[in-house]
């Protein structure tokens, strides 16, 4: 593709205001899809099952032998055959002719003539000798007997897909939902318990029949598994830097989540999580290790289940873990899109529990507030004196006489409809609903596996119209054909609607308000200014937010269909396709209503005469083939693993928006019954990749450790000459504690790593097309006549390639008392090649200059992550704590230029965006010291301060107080991010605390209610403004407020405050029900639990939120009771 696209005109829509577009109701057709997929896979799902058990038995066989034939009933049935070798030598040949028989029945025929009977129980068939009056044909300890029972952790909650084995032998059964197995054993044989995150349990059958036996958590968790790219490693053996997360343990499934990336926050070291935004559905955004970029994508890669996606669009139920590969001997596998790292996320899947299939519900119900907002004057008499304090410091008659404040002080106690005193905050906030139900089926056996889930959210939101509603469907399968080929599929479905209000809309104009607005009438009517004086002010967020029209709904498709082939031991080949489909559709309107003036009984501002509408609609497609392959071969000490693949993805999207005015009615919102064009646009661009890569793991007796990994990437986002880049990684690791003379450490620390990485990543998050000269329409003279045509938008240059970044991790891990985990890690990430845009001569007229791979960022820091685990007796308890320092610094950009950005500035040397700006000496109190001061020469710019004013610091030591004098400070990204997680349990009792926050951030305090420079016409103002300098208050912090002179409102460090917090992110408290109390009614498990998300905030920030960029719609805070069983 060449330039831009230009999509044509999409079908007209039918003008029925009930077909779903106008109206909030799914499209029927998509819920019509969305059905029959859930019947569909649930149809199969409970086959999985019967798949097991309903086969028919059909064999031919003429003196054959006794194991040969259970071979054969074993391949058809799925059933599994327990017994004693020994007992083979006691049977006689088979000659059998069975046609489509039952399990029941073909083994009647088979053991008509065999010294044993069978006994089946679920998919066990146990050999059991025919008794006589003499010996059995082996001894008594040796028979087989079922011993059956029930595994539970130190709570008493069953656990699920706990594996039980015979040692030394191949027979075994997992754990239903309900903990309980049943396994044939000989008395002298000994039973292994063994599920991941658990201590594992050996004990002797001995004669007992029923077994329960009880797990307790690892003490540490070194030794787990861990998703890497294209595959998994033992953590014990990580070379690189790798956090993981899991999502399946500790309460995460029962937080009211609305998303997955807001879940992350402090769950992991380097991971800063920043919710700017708590409009329902709103995803937070994820930086690994700081900024790295300063014009191109500065977020990490997201791969769910190996394939690029959406994180937000990931129902957090479903998640079992996620990885967040943070250096290149992790991350380069991913190449040119990893250098500001990747997260893996993995969903969760089947798993062998002998054909039978656990359900699983979890929901909760909560009330959602604001969690935090500033404070405003909300009393109508005080902004009334505020404001002509301003108008006499300048010179300015005062608004408000005192008749009519004592007219508004007596008139809001006996009318306070006509008399209000509005805290606009609690005229646009209330208490909202959210509600998450999640409905999973699991199971499989030991040739198919699945995972299905179905999940719904609710969110109201807490200003009116901004609520929203999503589903959720997700079916992972996997189908062992054969002992060479394994076939699946994961498919998910998403459908999303959510109400027309916008932040855009409601906050626009949110500060320019007055306390003196009644925002609704009991009858309906919607208010405006009704002080007088100067302050006036039609604005009213709250009829905004409640006369917007429309609907916003999204639905969203992926497949990915994947084989498995074996064809050798060792080597497993890998192919999958995978596609996605996402389409996003709206409708906007509004409703015209009139704005009044109660007092007079007037209408202000009068409803427009004409109704607009507007349209819009996008879709994207994207495909993916992934072809890989992975070998495995040990020899000796020697343990080598070697990864080659190919992958080539594209992707395409398309967009189109119209508007119209002269709606007809609002009955039928659509663009046809509206008489007037005013905008139509239409787009589509579309991007492809090509990679080649490989890695090489090696392992010396668990002691020496090497991996080398390498991707070439090609993109269509470069030139053909620039197109393809190469990025290697090479790590190595020392288990020092594998070692012979570590032995007399090792009952103090059991595991002790060393680990280092060197390796090259890349971002190639740039437009599709910025190496291309492209056009937009425009009009142009020709011969004095007004010509359409094109003309391009900036400077191309075909030159630009790859921001790269190279990266160095030193890291060390270790465990102490097999209970206190530590790991802490030094990296060093140079990003070079950063695409900027240089200056460039006006006479160019207004093109962009041309984007050039020009500068250097770097980030360098420590980490650290350490938990402790333990259980005493009754009582477990976990505690995690991280924390990460990191260093931000531009290296080369502009030479030193201070290129301005916002109250910041890029230039090298320091941080991206730190502070520029004048530093408050101190409010002057006395005349005679700037008399002073200017006799001997000063001078000040903008005006000369005086009592009351600011005096600013003369930085530079000329004697004039101007810009000049302005300097660098502050912290514009965080030094120090941490988090935490506390997990204790006690007797059914289970408690969860997570926290997390920054230390060493600063933010600029921009907003018109807090400004110094204080508008008369109708603006909130925070109250410590009622606290500013006079002559009879003078011991005060805050200078004089005028209403045009700037000399106290210059760009200063007054602005400039700690954005450091600490929050609380979520406290729990469950209990889950006795066994015994619930096993009656088949129900394996059962918790209630109550839950506190995103109560508790502490900052010394005055805005909205420390993580809000300005006024916007505010994070929530939710309380909510939950319930979770299984069955």
């Amino acid at each position: 593709m060449h330039g831009q696209l230009h999509a044509g005109l999409l079908p007209k829509r039918e003008g029925n205001p009930h077909s779903g577009f106008g109206c909030r109701h799914p499209n029927v057709y998509y819920i019509l899809m969305m059905k029959l997929t859930v019947l569909l896979i649930l149809a199969f799902t409970f086959q999985v099952s019967a798949f097991t058990y309903a086969q028919r038995i059909n064999l031919h066989v003429k003196e054959a032998s006794l194991a040969d034939i259970l071979k054969h009933v074993q391949r058809q049935s799925g059933y599994n055959f327990l017994f004693n070798n020994r007992y083979l030598k006691n049977t006689k040949p088979v000659t059998v002719d069975i046609q489509d028989k039952s399990i029941e029945e073909a083994l009647s025929l088979i053991f008509a003539d065999q010294p044993y009977n069978f006994q089946i129980e679920g998919d066990i068939i146990t050999l059991i000798p025919k008794t006589t009056s003499g010996a059995d044909p082996v001894a008594s300890d040796n028979l087989q007997r079922v011993v059956q029972g029930q595994v539970t952790d130190s709570l008493g909650t069953p656990l699920e897909g706990v594996s039980v084995l015979v040692q030394g032998t191949s027979k075994g059964v997992a754990t239903d939902s309900g903990g309980r197995y049943q396994i044939a054993a000989a008395a002298d044989e000994v039973l292994v318990f063994r599920l991941v995150g658990y201590g594992v349990q050996t004990i002797a059958a001995s004669r007992q029949s029923a077994m329960d036996v009880v797990l307790l958590p690892e003490s540490a968790d070194l030794d787990e598994v861990v998703v890497v790219g294209y595959g998994t490693q033992r953590k014990v053996n990580l070379t690189g830097s790798v956090s993981s997360v899991n999502f399946e343990k500790g309460g995460m499934q029962s937080r009211p989540l609305q998303n997955v990336s807001s879940a992350l926050a402090g769950m992991a070291a380097g991971l800063n999580v920043n919710l700017s935004n708590g409009h329902p559905g709103a995803p937070a955004s994820v930086k690994v290790r700081g900024v790295g970029s300063l014009n191109a994508g500065q977020d990490p890669l997201i791969v769910i289940d190996g394939q690029v996606g959406d994180i937000n669009a990931v129902n957090p139920s479903d998640v079992a873990s996620v990885s967040v590969l943070k250096d290149a001997a992790s991350a380069a596998i991913y190449g040119s899109r990893a250098s500001n790292g990747v997260i893996l996320v993995t969903t969760k899947t089947g798993q062998n529990s002998d054909g039978k299939v656990s359900f699983n519900y979890n929901g909760n119900v909560g009330k959602t507030d604001a969690a935090r907002v500033f404070d405003i004057i909300d009393n109508t008499v005080d902004q009334m004196e505020l404001i002509n304090l301003v108008q006499r410091n300048s010179g300015i008659q005062p608004s408000y006489s005192d008749e009519r404040i004592n007219e508004w002080r007596e008139g809001s106690i006996s009318d306070p409809l006509l008399y209000p005193n509005t805290n606009w905050w609690d005229a646009l906030l209330s208490s909202g609903i959210m509600q998450t139900h999640n409905l999973s089926a699991r199971g499989g056996n030991s040739r198919i596996n699945f995972f299905t889930s179905m999940g719904y959210l609710q969110n109201g939101g807490t200003i009116p119209n901004t609520g929203m509603d999503r589903y959720n469907f997700r079916n992972n399968l996997s189908y062992k054909v054969n002992d060479w080929l394994e076939l699946g599929n994961i498919l998910t479905a998403l459908y999303s609607e959510s109400d027309p209000g916008t932040d855009g809309s409601i906050f626009q104009w949110f500060e320019t308000l007055t306390p003196g607005t009644l925002p609704k009438h009991p009858d309906g009517r919607y208010g405006l200014s009704m002080t007088g004086g100067s302050e006036f002010s039609a604005n009213n967020p709250l009829r905004a937010a409640e006369t917007q029209l429309g609907e916003n709904a999204t639905q969203r498709y992926t497949g990915k269909f994947f084989a498995k082939l074996t064809p050798l031991e060792g080597l497993t080949l890998t192919g999958s396709y995978f596609v996605d489909f996402y389409n996003y559709n709206n409708w906007t309107s509004n409703r015209p209503v009139d704005t009044w003036d109660f007092q007079t009984n007037t209408i202000g501002l009068a409803a427009s005469p004409t109704i607009g509408i507007g349209n819009s609609f996008s879709k994207n497609r994207r495909s993916v083939v992934d072809l890989f392959g992975n070998y495995e071969r040990s020899f000796g000490n020697h343990h080598f693993t070697l990864l080659a693949g190919y992958n080539q993805e594209y992707y395409r999207t398309d967009a189109f928006s119209a508007s119209k005015i002269d709606l007809y009615s609002l009955d039928i919102p659509v663009l046809d019954a509206a008489a007037t064009v005013q905008s139509a646009s239409g787009n589509a661009n579309d991007f492809a990749m090509r990679s080649y890569f490989g890695r090489l793991n090696y392992s010396f007796d668990d002691r020496y450790l090497l991996e080398v990994n390498i991707r070439t990437d090609g993109s269509s986002r470069f030139s053909p000459g620039n197109r393809w880049g190469t990025f290697p990684s090479a790590s190595a690791g020392w288990n020092l504690s594998n070692e012979s003379f570590w032995a007399p450490l090792q009952a103090t620390i059991d595991q002790f790593k060393l680990r280092a990485s060197y390796g090259r990543l890349g971002n190639n998050g740039i437009g599709n097309y910025d190496w291309q000269s492209v056009y937009r329409a425009a009009n142009y003279s020709f011969n004095g006549t007004i010509t359409k045509g094109l003309a391009p938008t900036a400077f191309a240059n075909a030159d630009i390639t790859w921001e790269t970044t190279d990266v160095m991790d030193i890291g060390m891990d270790m465990r102490l008392f097999q209970s206190l985990s530590l790991s802490v890690d030094y990296y060093n990430k140079l990003t070079h090649g950063i695409l900027a845009r240089v200056p460039i001569p006006f006479v160019n007229g207004g093109l962009e200059a041309p984007l050039i791979n020009s500068a250097k960022v770097r980030n360098s820091g420590v980490e650290a992550e350490v938990s402790f685990q333990k259980q005493f007796n009754a009582f477990s308890l976990f505690v995690g704590l991280n924390g990460a320092l990191n260093n931000n610094v531009i290296e080369s950009y502009k030479g030193d230029y201070l290129e301005p950005h916002g109250q910041g500035v890029w230039t090298e040397g320091q941080p991206i965006g730190k502070f520029w700006l004048r530093q408050v000496d101190h409010i002057v109190q006395d005349q005679a010291e700037i008399d002073a001061l200017v006799d001997d020469g000063w001078v000040f710019r903008p005006s000369t301060p005086g009592p009351g004013d600011f005096l600013y610091r003369d930085a530079d030591g000329n004697k004039t107080v101007d810009d000049n004098d302005r300097t660098l400070m502050g912290n514009p990204l965080p030094k120090f991010t941490y988090g935490g997680t506390l997990n204790a349990e006690y007797k059914g009792f289970d408690l969860l605390a997570q926290f997390n926050g920054v230390a060493g951030w600063d933010k600029y305090l921009t907003s018109p209610t807090f400004t110094l420079l204080r508008p008369i016409n109708g603006v909130l103002a925070a109250p410590k403004f009622l606290d500013s300098w006079t002559e009879d208050n003078p011991s005060t912090t805050i200078p004089k407020l005028y209403n045009s002179d700037p000399k106290n409102n210059q760009i200063s460090d007054y602005y400039l405050q700690s954005a450091s917090y600490f929050r609380i992110k979520a406290l729990q408290l469950g209990y889950t029900l006795p066994t015994t109390w619930v096993e009656r009614a088949k129900i394996s498990n059962v918790r209630l639990y109550v839950n506190l998300e995103n109560y508790f905030t502490f900052t010394g920030w005055e805005g909205l939120d420390p993580e809000s960029g300005g006024v916007t719609y505010p994070q929530m805070k939710t309380l909510s009771f939950g319930l979770n069983f299984g069955f």
